[in-house]
């Protein structure tokens, strides 16, 4: 007994002060917990659960055979679909123990906090110790027989393939299977109602024997399941052993069975992973990936949703939506097409401007179309869909109203060349601008009174915020009157070369509020009309002329005979040029003696005020005033600085 007490002793000395992991932990021999057993202190509290304990772990360390002799001889169908489904469910064991793993390594986790905080009290921590062997060898258990699954059941699948050939597969025989289920799954409904009748009643001994009587019809239930299951694999091998097709078809309906009857189980992505490789095997990985593609698509569209709509839904919507484009595609280039090649043949220009008017809108009206019967399939409905159609059908018509506007642009041209042809462009581009500011004005109220808009009422409401509203707009109106008066001056007109304030270029655009300018640094200036109104306009583009101002210089040594046949040779040639205006001032005068040359003042107008012609034009007569100059014997002066000295040093 003392021999027994001093072992004990150095057993519990041993498992507390070494590492677990090089001591009981890592100990696989069965012997070695068979002699722990007999050395446990019998006057231990913990005595009962630290023998439990060992025994666990003897029973996880024991060698376990997944399949026996008897399992994996297969002479018929029976022996063949029943060794496929024992694979299938050790498989689904698998995956469970996967799951099992993560729990227990959180328990493992809180055990080495507990055993940590309880250094000094040896028999608690003996306990614990056991138990945190008991788990850690639970998990290599576990691990070892989900590798042992892992590799082996593709090679059993293999085996079976090869014997397929040689099975006969009868006929599933499911019906009276079916029956029992049916009549198991009534007597487990009524059992359900008592067992909530006696939980109310509180009759804890009623309660027990209904549970017990559930858990037996549950297990009978799931077995007759297992067993259609099985009846209906026969169907299975029996298309996949002549290379049917339909076997694929017959794998989906055993997957949604067992779905749908063993929810909590994962029996059925088991059968799913086996059934799928050996018809790759079997068919092909080609054929099975397009014959399985189909129903993926399906099954991915009909299960998954957007915004609580089926994805199923939403591509029949798409693919009707897709269908309206393709007749708008059709309409365009058939209908359309062949209506523009018959008009092309009239001679009046009005059918084509029907065409332009219409052809826009009425492809629309197919996109309409589309949103509307598809958004009937998603099963859209309501008064918040109606508003949009009419929304759009709105939008159509004004945008109608709008092209005819645009066709009508040139009519419209030629009305106001009436009023004169200098600013027709002008007054044109102003009462195209005010139609189709009507027009999209109008829609825009057409659209807001479908959505219960009222503007007039809106902008009644605001108050304040209307009176702020037309102080806003006191700048939009002064530049609408500024361009109605900019139009009746005639003050300038598109192409027109202008200056305004510090603003100079050529005009491209009169609108009602601004007015567009390009530089001669080719940027663009937008001005208020306002702006143009109230200030100086240089209009450089209405002068017919342009001047020429310049001064030369003679140097000093100019004598007055060479002075006044340069004066009279340069007015002459100004005088006999075809390009000055002898309508204009002409002026050649010497007018000052400067302090480096005789200046000569020159002013003149050429007879065009276009740029390029008036800088040829002056090239030329500064030539001709320099060949003066030379053949006269006196040259052009530069300025300079003369210093007289009027006694030398002496050396």
């Amino acid at each position: 007994m003392v021999i027994k007490f001093i072992f004990f002793l150095f057993f519990c000395i041993t498992l507390f002060s070494a590492d677990l992991n090089q001591t009981i932990i890592k100990e696989n021999n069965v012997s070695f917990y068979t002699n722990l057993l007999k050395d446990v202190n019998k006057s231990s509290l913990d005595y009962t659960l630290q023998r439990t304990l060992i025994y666990k772990i003897k029973k996880e360390l024991r060698e376990k055979k997944l399949f026996s002799d008897k399992e994996l001889i297969v002479k018929n169908d029976d022996d063949f679909v029943n060794l496929f489904f024992k694979i299938n469910e050790y498989l689904a064991q698998a995956e469970e123990k996967n799951q099992e793993i993560d729990e227990l390594n959180e328990q493992l986790s809180d055990l080495k906090d507990k055993i940590s905080e309880l250094e000094n009290n040896a028999s608690n921590l003996t306990t614990l110790q056991l138990e945190y062997a008991y788990y850690y060898k639970k998990i290599e258990s576990e691990r070892k027989f989900i590798k042992v699954i892992n590799t082996k059941y593709e090679k059993i699948l293999d085996s079976l393939l090869l014997k397929l050939k040689d099975i006969k597969f009868k006929s599933p025989k499911t019906k009276s299977y079916l029956k029992q289920i049916e009549n198991l799954n009534k007597q487990i409904k009524k059992l359900q109602i008592q067992l909530q009748r006696w939980k109310i009643l509180e009759r804890k001994t009623l309660i027990e024997n209904t549970q017990k009587s559930l858990s037996k019809l549950t297990i009978k239930r799931e077995e007759l399941i297992k067993k259609v299951i099985k009846e209906k694999s026969k169907k299975f091998f029996r298309l996949l052993k002549y290379k049917d097709k339909r076997s694929l078809k017959v794998e989906k309906e055993i997957i949604e069975y067992t779905k749908n009857s063993l929810p909590k189980s994962d029996l059925a992505n088991s059968l799913e992973i086996t059934f799928n490789y050996m018809a790759h095997k079997v068919l092909g990985d080609t054929i099975t990936y397009l014959l399985n593609l189909k129903d993926n698509i399906y099954n991915f569209l009909t299960k998954n949703t957007f915004l609580d709509i089926s994805l199923f839904k939403l591509s029949e919507a798409l693919g009707v939506f897709l269908l309206f484009l393709f007749f708008r595609k059709l309409f365009s280039l058939i209908v359309l097409g062949s209506i523009r090649r018959l008009v092309s043949f009239s001679k009046t220009s009005v059918d084509d401007k029907l065409i332009d008017i219409i052809q826009g809108p009425l492809k629309f009206v197919f996109i309409i179309l589309g949103v509307y019967f598809a958004s009937k399939i998603v099963g859209v409905n309501g008064l918040l869909f109606d508003k949009i159609i009419k929304t759009l059908n709105i939008f159509v018509i004004f945008w109608t109203l709008y092209n005819i506007v645009l066709a009508l642009s040139d009519s419209i041209y030629r009305f106001t060349k009436k009023f004169g042809k200098e600013l027709y462009r002008e007054i044109g581009a102003f009462f195209n601008k005010i139609l189709k500011f009507f027009i999209v004005s109008i829609g825009v109220v057409a659209i807001l009174q479908i959505w219960n808009i009222n503007v007039s009422a809106f902008l009644a409401s605001l108050g304040l915020g209307g009176l702020a509203f037309a102080l806003a707009a006191k700048d939009t109106a002064s530049n609408l009157f500024g361009g109605l008066s900019i139009l009746a001056d005639r003050a300038l007109k598109i192409d027109d070369w202008i200056k305004v304030g510090g603003v100079e270029g050529t005009v491209e655009e009169i609108g009602l509020r601004t007015i567009k300018v390009r530089t001669f640094e080719k940027s663009l200036i937008t001005v208020p009309n306002s702006v143009i109104a109230s200030n100086p306009i240089e209009n450089f583009s209405r002068r017919s002329v342009r001047r020429i101002k310049m001064r030369i210089g003679l140097v000093y040594d100019t004598t007055t005979k060479q002075m006044e046949k340069i004066l009279n040779d340069i007015r002459e040639m100004l005088k006999n040029h075809k390009s000055i205006d002898k309508r204009q001032t002409l002026l050649v005068n010497f007018d000052k003696f400067n302090d480096s040359d005789l200046s000569i003042f020159i002013y003149c107008f050429t007879n065009t005020a276009n740029w390029a012609e008036y800088l040829r034009i002056r090239e030329d007569v500064n030539l001709k005033i320099m060949k003066i100059v030379e053949e006269n014997g006196s040259s052009f002066a530069f300025p300079s600085q003369s210093i007289y000295v009027e006694s030398m040093p002496k050396e």
